[in-house]
């Protein structure tokens, strides 16, 4: 079941310009509506909405979360293989496969090098075969370093 926008939605467009599927439409100053067929229950409309008018798959309100709060990408380089399949998905950009950084390895692996465009959709972490991508809520002195 898809999230939902409930009658308390301003139509801010927010929640609009957040989802990495673009599942979501309405025009600015009315309310706004999530396409079942498009919506992979990830949760950044209700992250994202400031008037707390989503409801989650449950049926419970989705609380604000600001982006510098969400939890962001963190690769296992261990287990990344560099495939880049989480750069291609990745609907901001957020992610890139760089030179290698282990010896021996001609292959590069893939690294969060936009941490404040990623929305934490949570898609590079599911499409990651070697499950080498977790997301976690990083410190504000790693998200400045990578910025």
């Amino acid at each position: 079941m898809p999230y939902e926008i409930t009658e308390e939605c301003t139509g801010c467009t927010v929640c609009a310009k957040q989802c990495p599927m673009g599942a979501i439409s309405g025009r600015a100053k009315e309310l706004h509506y999530i396409s079942a067929s498009l919506c992979i229950d990830c949760g950044v409309c209700g992250m994202a909405c400031p008037s707390s008018a989503v409801l989650d798959s449950s049926g419970n309100v989705c609380g604000k979360v600001s982006l510098k709060n969400r939890p962001k990408p963190v690769v296992n380089p261990e287990l990344c293989s560099g495939c880049e399949a989480c750069v291609t998905i990745c609907p901001f950009s957020c992610l890139e496969v760089n030179g290698s950084i282990m010896p021996f390895e001609t292959k590069g692996k893939a690294e969060l090098v936009k941490p404040a465009k990623c929305v934490s959709c949570r898609e590079c972490e599911r499409i990651c075969a070697k499950s080498a991508i977790t997301l976690e809520i990083l410190r504000k002195e790693i998200i400045s370093e990578v910025s």
